[in-house]
């Protein structure tokens, strides 16, 4: 079952990698059936700008999942996941949705709508992005994760070798004096001191 709204950027992609696979093949065989039927050039090239105007939602969709990655590394909004080729087709999709649905108006005023097309799409690309780093929380993910890295602390060499002669590993048997925890062994004879030790 596809769960297209699901705010796991997995299983989003995954589930809208099946859904763009299946509008793109639905848009390819009615352009083809409508070209066998009779339809104009004009329906070919506007199936063309539609699958244009796609393409920068599957770079969306598909950078997601690297969306905290790249956000703790320090990478900026624009260029997090695939935004680079968001904004390399966006703005190319938008104007030319633009210049399709005012195809029929004046050609300076479609001219102009071309233009606003193009500024306009990344900018809705943009929003809904925005919009899902914050239905993800990914600031606040990013700052808690940062703070766990900072506040974890290594333990010290001799602590890891105390521990791993702990009570538990003797059988609940600890030594009196630290000194002696050092020397002493479980299940071994006592051994004199180390001349370093003094």
């Amino acid at each position: 079952m596809l769960d297209v709204r699901t705010l796991d950027p997995a299983r989003q992609t995954a589930d809208r990698r099946v859904v763009v696979a299946y509008a793109y093949g639905a848009l390819g065989a009615a352009a083809f059936f409508a070209l066998i039927a009779g339809a104009g050039a004009s329906l070919l090239i506007f199936g063309a700008v539609l699958a244009l105007a796609g393409a920068p939602w599957v770079f969306a969709f598909n950078g997601r999942p690297r969306l905290l990655e790249d956000a703790l590394d320090g990478v900026p909004f624009v260029w997090r996941g695939d935004r680079s080729g968001v904004w390399a087709t966006a703005p190319i999709a938008g104007a030319a949705l633009a210049l399709v649905l005012s195809a029929s108006l004046p050609n300076a005023l479609t001219l102009l709508l071309g233009f606003v097309g193009a500024a306009a799409y990344p900018a809705l690309i943009a929003w809904v992005e925005q919009r899902y780093e914050r239905l993800i929380l990914l600031d606040l993910t990013v700052l808690e994760t940062r703070f766990k890295r900072i506040t974890r602390l290594k333990p010290e060499p001799r602590l890891v070798a105390a521990s791993l002669w702990s009570a538990e590993a003797r059988g609940g048997v600890r030594a009196p004096d630290g000194d002696l925890e050092v020397q002493v062994r479980a299940r071994r004879d006592a051994r004199r001191p180390h001349p370093a030790d003094g």
